[in-house]
């Protein structure tokens, strides 16, 4: 009789739980999305107009943009569990980037700028359809996942900015180091701020506020 390999059944009872779970839904990611786009266009889900209206489906179409439902429509066919393991996966890749870029000392470099830039808007247009459009994701597995995946997610943005501050050098006073990137990150997104460190441009400013300005609406919408 073949005994079931111990580290291949931990590992698994880990990552991927019961099997039951992971439940085959048989419909494409993009293809869903395509009809969300068109129920938000005839208020089959929601009476918004105006403003209202363009703002959810412009965040719907943005998704388009960005390898994240790419990475839902491909293993979303595995099933679901392994959907969401993906989708941490990437949550998770997205945060090691710009901690990589601050370790190495690549923040300066323009493509890792571009890229980060580019993975910090996926993440921030995400959000903001957490609160505007959240009809067109799956029912979470359960609040506290999500309540961790936010949690990362808040996380890489506050690195996200840390590597735009060192690299397109916006910043005086005591900033010296990639640790000082991120601590006036991390003071500037919870609005606190000590002013041992601050803006040098105003291109630094502009960016200061807008950070400000997320994190304050971030709260105010939890």
């Amino acid at each position: 009789m073949r005994h079931p390999n111990t580290k291949t059944s931990f590992f698994r009872k880990l990552l991927f739980g019961r099997p039951e779970d992971n439940i085959q839904s048989g419909y494409s990611v993009i293809r869903r999305q395509r009809l969300n786009l068109y129920k938000v266009w005839n208020n089959e889900t929601h009476n918004d107009i105006g403003l209202e209206k363009m703002v959810r489906l412009f965040l719907i179409v943005q998704q388009f943009l960005y390898p994240g439902i790419y990475i839902r429509n491909s293993f979303g066919r595995q099933g679901s569990t392994y959907k969401k393991l993906a989708i941490e996966f990437y949550v998770l890749l997205k945060l090691a980037f710009p901690l990589f870029s601050l370790f190495t000392g690549w923040y300066s470099n323009s493509i890792i700028q571009a890229i980060t830039g580019y993975l910090l808007l996926e993440t921030i247009f995400y959000i903001a359809t957490l609160f505007f459009a959240s009809e067109i994701f799956d029912e979470p597995r359960s609040s506290k996942r999500s309540i961790l995946l936010l949690f990362l997610n808040y996380i890489e943005i506050t690195f996200d900015f840390a590597v735009i501050y060192g690299g397109l050098n916006l910043l005086q006073g005591k900033a010296h180091s990639r640790l000082d990137f991120v601590y006036f990150s991390f003071m500037t997104s919870s609005t606190i701020g000590f002013g041992d460190i601050y803006p040098a441009t105003s291109g630094g400013n502009a960016w200061s506020s807008f950070i400000r300005s997320y994190s304050c609406s971030s709260s105010s919408c939890s």
